[in-house]
């Protein structure tokens, strides 16, 4: 006998909450909680990555003009 995924998840997704907070009634703001969360973090996420990524470039083309000037020394 299989278990269907919808199933699965939606007892493990229970079973989050249910060790989260015990009380089915603080859920609602609990998942409201988590989701802020969850956007805030990949908001920084993508923030950071940004940043990393055009710090990755300056220094690429920082290392290009260092190569292309002792290229030209030779």
């Amino acid at each position: 006998m299989r278990i269907p995924t919808p199933v699965i998840l939606v007892a493990g997704a229970i079973a989050w909450l249910t060790v989260k907070e015990r009380n089915p009634m603080r859920w609602p703001d609990l998942l409201r909680r988590e989701g802020r969360d969850v956007v805030r973090d990949a908001r920084e996420a993508v923030v950071d990555g940004a940043r990393a990524g055009v710090r990755a470039e300056k220094a690429f083309d920082d290392d290009l003009a260092e190569a292309r000037q002792r290229a030209r020394t030779w």
